[in-house]
């Protein structure tokens, strides 16, 4: 407690000294508690389900690599013939319209087995779950609702559990209302968040309920005591007997178990993890900056140390008293990093757009509150150790002769000098890597997506419900509304497709070319396909590279038509003409289409995302019932976004309109990740460079400071200011040349690690290296000027009488 007491005196006595420790201190930990804490949330803490460690996703492997979607049949005989899981769920997303009371609503809903919730461990708050009789094809109009969406739409009602509510004009059941801090995160991370449940409704007579109908996904809970591997055996001994049964249906046997926790993190652990060592690199710059700090105010400290152990202070003790001002320092760093980190949670919040990284659910919980102790204690220890040492070997004699002045042994100059090394060589790292995610983010954003983006509003719209049983039906909506979006003032042209580009989904189908016929139908190669209306091209500006586009005349009743994409068409017919080709798309049992057009290729999946087989179907042969509107503007597409809700609503006010974006917005958000990634690093590397920049200012100011006495002495003997200038730059600046020499070798090893998160740039790229060690150069080139500048001025015989 003396102890304690002094130290906290010393702080008190240095109030200049403190702030800027606790200051620096704090951003170095409290940046590091920040990351933890998203590292913890989303990486580190279980799935909020009892023995989340004992869920699986279950995955198809295809030639390609893995299918992470399956057939009913197949799902099915899995759980039929395992013996390792207690249950296997299929789910499927499932976007009903809610309509009654107020404007009609898409919801984002799922389709489950029956023991969907059994296996996730929680059961509804009201009513009752799934049974087995209503997982049928004949009575699986029952629906749970999510406590938010029973809040929200049926105003709490507690006499909710029976009453009807009409979903694409069908009326369903209420059985259930799941608890309020059920989270059900399958839907989040695969599809949307999910607000109503109801029944699969499948079984084996359905069509789309075979075992090439791979739209289901598969939750399985293993057995307690199950090794992983034992189960994962079994499913792979399942999935060959089903290939051999049944040679046309799988083109491989492959089958793996993925823990749900990592199918769920797997996009953002790198990212994280990336982050995480960033963090780490800043705070031990703020460490070595502190260490350098400390180590000045020990050599002013060395009278007072001496007289300390002349009296009879042990080493010991003279370690312990420093190590408790530096643990001290620490703690109060950490406390102001705590607010630190309040804020950095609320920054990484703000700048992560994407909900299924699941960051809005971080919090300073009481292993962040470890976390952040344990790293205060390593940073006290650390920093503090030095000049612990180097006052507890003090030479009592020659520092109680030189009558109150300090002096600094050539030990510690060789040591502060590495800290600061070691400062700038980290600060490069970490410049090297903002520097290669920022070259990689304009990359990304230059790559052409095969559409023109600007001006263009998109928005969801559907055609259900009894008025729309078949397609003529559709069709005849979806081209009132056409027509009348089109005569909105504002509008040049405008466009309906089944799936929209840079949203996440997709629509795959199988390819059969009739001049190549497969032994194996399984092994038709699975382009992404779209259903549009006639001028979806135009208002997309996709370009016609040959042949037609659809016209009037590829109506219902019309041959079958198709547009194939160029790299489809340099796959089957590299040298030669594609256009009157005939193709299947589906089963062995789906009509031919003959292509009559090849138009550009589009980027679906991602800016990052190489180009893919893609086919285009005529609306009018086909209509779908769900589908996106594309809007060409002449003006800014955000203003147009009422009037174009209005006319779909005066064509039929029970059809909800949903998904309303520009696909400028669709393309921020499809690069969310490494923009969020890119942004975050970047803050990093500024303030490693701040403080690098503080480091060897600090350092030369004082090495000015104590050769004072010498720098007066070259002045009188005739050195001149321009003489000083150059002896004090180049101090300074060769300790940035180590620094930069260490750091580029260090940053040849670990950019190795950013691989997977760069597009079109080299980890090594000579550009960004370059750029970065002169930027860095330059900084350290300004932070030597300054105390340089100022040893200029020293007047010869005020440097004599110093002391």
């Amino acid at each position: 407690m003396q102890d304690l007491r002094y130290a906290l005196r010393m702080l008190l006595n240095k109030p200049g000294f403190t702030l800027v420790a606790v200051v620096t201190l704090a951003l170095g930990i409290g940046a590091n508690t920040a990351i933890f804490s998203a590292v913890n949330s989303v990486l580190l803490s279980p799935l909020p389900y009892p023995e989340s460690d004992r869920l699986f996703s279950v995955m198809e492997h295809d030639k390609d690599g893995p299918n992470s979607t399956s057939g009913y049949a197949t799902i099915a005989d899995w759980g039929a013939r395992s013996e390792s899981f207690e249950q296997i769920a299929a789910v499927r997303s499932w976007n009903p319209t809610l309509t009654g009371e107020g404007e009609p609503e898409r919801l984002s809903a799922m389709r489950v087995s029956s023991g969907f919730f059994d296996l996730l461990g929680f059961k509804p708050v009201l009513g009752r779950g799934f049974l087995p009789e209503d997982d049928r094809p004949d009575s699986w109009q029952k629906v749970i609702l999510s406590y938010g969406l029973w809040q929200r739409r049926f105003e709490s009602d507690p006499n909710i559990i029976g009453k009807p509510v009409v979903m694409n004009g069908n009326t369903f059941a209420v059985v259930g209302v799941m608890p309020q801090g059920f989270q059900e995160l399958i839907s989040l991370n695969f599809y949307t968040q999910a607000e109503l449940w109801a029944p699969l409704g499948y079984d084996q007579s359905l069509p789309y309920a075979c075992r090439t109908c791979r739209h289901l996904r598969a939750i399985a809970r293993i057995k307690p005591g199950v090794p992983v591997e034992q189960a994962q055996a079994e499913l792979k001994a399942i999935s060959a007997s089903m290939a051999q049964d049944n040679p046309r249906d799988y083109s491989s046997a492959e089958v793996s178990l993925v823990r749900l926790q990592d199918r769920f993190t797997g996009e953002i652990r790198p990212a994280l993890l990336l982050l995480l060592g960033a963090v780490g690199f800043v705070l031990l710059i703020a460490c070595s900056n502190l260490a350098n700090l400390l180590l000045v105010r020990a050599t002013g400290r060395q009278k007072e140390m001496a007289v300390r152990a002349a009296i009879g202070a042990s080493r010991a003790r003279l370690v312990r008293q420093t190590l408790t001002e530096s643990l001290l320092l620490a703690f109060i760093g950490a406390g102001a990093g705590l607010l630190v980190a309040l804020w950095g949670v609320e920054l990484l919040i703000a700048f992560n757009s994407d909900d299924k990284l699941r960051l809005t659910a971080i919090a300073i919980d009481g292993r962040v509150l470890a976390f952040t102790l344990g790293v205060s204690v390593v940073a006290g220890l650390s920093f503090g150790l030095a000049p612990a040492i180097r006052n507890s070997r003090i030479d009592l004699n020659s520092v109680l002769k030189q009558g109150g002045r300090s002096s600094i042994s050539g030990a510690d100059r060789h040591f502060r000098s590495l800290l600061v090394v070691a400062e700038i060589a980290m600060a490069l790292v970490l410049l090297i890597g903002a520097g290669l995610m920022l070259k990689s983010f304009v990359r990304l954003l230059e790559v052409d997506p095969g559409f023109d983006t600007r001006n263009l509003l998109t928005l969801s719209t559907s055609a259900l419900g009894n008025r729309y049983e078949d397609d003529s039906q559709v069709l005849a909506f979806q081209n009132e509304v056409l027509a009348r979006v089109k005569a909105v003032p504002g509008v040049e042209s405008v466009g309906l497709v089944s799936d929209l580009p840079l949203r996440g989904d997709f629509d795959q189908t199988g390819l059969h070319v009739e001049e190549r016929p497969l032994a194996n139908p399984s092994d038709a190669p699975s382009p992404q396909r779209y259903v549009i209306s006639l001028d979806y091209l135009e208002a997309m500006r996709i370009p016609l590279l040959q042949g037609r586009s659809f016209t009037e005349t590829d109506g219902p009743g019309a041959p079958l038509v198709v547009l194939i994409n160029r790299t489809l068409a340099e796959r089957f017919w590299p040298s030669g003409d594609p256009l009157g080709k005939r193709v299947r798309l589906g089963g062995p049992d789906d009509p031919w289409r003959t292509i009559v057009g090849v138009v550009g290729d589009i980027r679906h999946m991602g800016l990052d995302a190489p180009e893919e087989m893609q086919v285009y179907a005529p609306q009018a042969q086909g209509p779908f019932p769900f589908m996106f509107l594309v809007v060409r503007s002449s003006v800014d597409p955000a203003s147009l976004i009422g009037s174009v809700q209005r006319e779909v609503w005066a064509v039929d006010k029970d059809q909800p309109v949903y998904n309303v974006a520009t696909m400028e917005q669709l393309v921020s958000r499809s690069v969310a990740q490494r923009q969020f990634t890119m942004s975050i690093l970047g803050i990093f590397a500024s303030v490693a460079l701040i403080m690098a920049a503080v480091g060897i200012y600090g350092l030369i100011s004082y090495s000015v400071s104590q050769r004072t006495h010498e720098i007066g002495l070259r002045i009188a003997l005739g050195a001149q200011p321009g003489d000083v200038l150059r002896m004090v730059i180049g101090q300074g600046m060769a300790l940035a040349v180590a620094g930069l020499v260490s750091g580029l070798a260090v940053s040849f090893l670990l950019t190795r690690l950013l691989t997977n998160l760069l597009y079109g740039v080299s980890v090594t790229d000579p550009a960004i290296f370059a750029l970065t060690s002169l930027a860095l150069a330059g900084v350290a080139l300004a932070a030597c000027y300054v105390p340089a500048r100022r040893a200029t001025k020293v007047e010869p015989m005020e440097a004599l009488r110093y002391e």
